[in-house]
């Protein structure tokens, strides 16, 4: 949502009255979302006539609301319930299109402008020469291939490997299992349908179910992405005047050749171990949250500029916990050893997306909720966070345990003070 909202520079034309009252709502919408962090790592409940503001504010936005959304009046007695109310009552007078409180606003920003000399680090970086080096390798003997047997369109191995290998798709092994396993479905699924009946109006109509079938399919998984798109692609050659069986065992051959070299010079001479793809996230995750919960203990105390920074480091650490996410939820789809490394990181990446939005709440009642600064409880974290990527850059997955507490929590100990624990034990030898 933050992308997509436009940033406002000093030449720029003004801001219509639309995309401010906008603009507002998200702010005030991302302080509401911060502040109920806080509630969440205490697990205490509001009132159930707080908890429906949300969903008021939410049909205020649409019009479908029947008044300008309020805030019901109530007695926050912690930190956390306090920073709640000022959030929520700042996201009512923004939808409401009242003047909002002086202190009461969570600014967004725009990315700093990019840096050509990190690009170009970023580009002739370890990870992206050795990943442009792997797709080189595979196109080149996927052309070998083609050059020495008698294939109808030799073309689509290698542009089948070069589909499989996209870095944006996911674990390479499962891409190309699931290329092959897809296309012998969507084949046999073909020949089933071309065996009943070639009657034209009738194909179009699969035709067109396999189109409106993709988004959703894409959505869940790669291989069912090819299982529609083979029959898409073999009815569209019978629908065009060509015989769509002949299709079939060159379809199968050129993409059982195509898996077969992704998984041998892509994948086994290339394997996706921690040290070249998960543990790097890990470690710039870390250092994210790091430099976040850092700006957070000096908001008390910073410039606008600062403030701006300050929000940069919170989506660099979102973004970041994110990345490290989706590395170790490919990794767990990889035969061992990857899969059982990515499995013996999955709980460092989980008590980091948990500090962060510990973090998160700490700054929303550092700012709203009137807690007072907790100097042990940072440093703890700081620690725990040095020793995490220490760690990591070791090629040391934590060996601890976290346990959560099964009730509410001390309303005086912050979210940041349990965070700290967890991480703790986490990194228990």
């Amino acid at each position: 949502m933050q992308d997509l909202l436009p940033h406002a520079r000093p030449t720029a034309r003004p801001e219509s009255p639309q995309v401010q009252r906008l603009r507002r709502a998200y702010e005030a919408a991302l302080a509401a979302t911060e502040t109920a962090s806080g509630l969440l790592w205490a697990q205490r409940p509001v009132p159930p006539q707080v908890a429906a503001v949300p969903g008021t504010l939410a049909r205020a936005l649409d019009g479908t609301a029947a008044g300008p959304p309020q805030v019901p009046d109530w007695q926050p007695a912690t930190p956390a319930l306090r920073a709640l109310d000022a959030a929520l009552r700042t996201a009512a007078d923004a939808v409401a299109g009242r003047p909002a409180h002086p202190t009461a606003a969570v600014r967004t920003a725009s990315a700093p402008p990019p840096d050509p000399w990190r690009l170009r680090a970023r580009l002739l970086s370890h990870g992206s020469v050795r990943y442009g080096l792997r797709v080189a390798l595979c196109i080149a003997v996927a052309e070998a291939v083609t050059a020495g047997l008698p294939l109808n369109r030799s073309y689509w191995v290698p542009m089948t490997v070069a589909f499989v290998l996209k870095p944006d798709l996911g674990s390479v092994f499962l891409r190309a299992v699931s290329r092959a396993l897809g296309t012998l479905l969507g084949v046999a699924l073909t020949a089933a349908v071309l065996s009943l009946s070639t009657d034209k109006w009738l194909l179009a109509t699969i035709a067109a179910l396999c189109v409106a079938l993709l988004p959703y399919v894409a959505a869940a998984h790669y291989g069912l992405t090819t299982a529609v798109m083979t029959p898409m692609a073999l009815i569209l050659v019978q629908l065009g005047g060509q015989s769509g069986a002949a299709e079939f065992w060159p379809r199968v051959l050129d993409t059982v050749l195509a898996s077969v070299i992704v998984l041998v010079f892509g994948y086994l001479l290339w394997p996706e171990r921690p040290p070249h793809r998960i543990e790097p996230r890990i470690v710039a995750a870390a250092t994210a949250v790091r430099a976040y919960l850092g700006s957070v203990v000096r908001q008390q105390h910073q410039r606008q500029d600062q403030q701006q920074a300050q929000i940069w480091l919170r989506r660099t650490a979102y973004r970041s916990l994110a990345d490290a996410r989706q590395e170790v939820q490919q990794g767990l789809t990889e035969p061992p050893p990857a899969g059982r490394q990515a499995e013996a990181w999955l709980p460092a990446t989980t008590a980091l997306e948990r500090l962060s939005g510990a973090v998160a709440a700490y700054s929303a009642q550092l700012r709203y909720g009137g807690r007072e600064a907790e100097p042990a409880e940072v440093e703890r974290v700081l620690a725990a966070l040095e020793r995490l990527v220490t760690a990591a850059r070791a090629h040391r997955p934590p060996a601890g345990h976290t346990q959560r507490p099964t009730g509410p929590h001390d309303p005086a100990r912050s979210a940041l003070a349990q965070a700290a624990t967890e991480l703790e034990q986490l990194l228990t030898e």
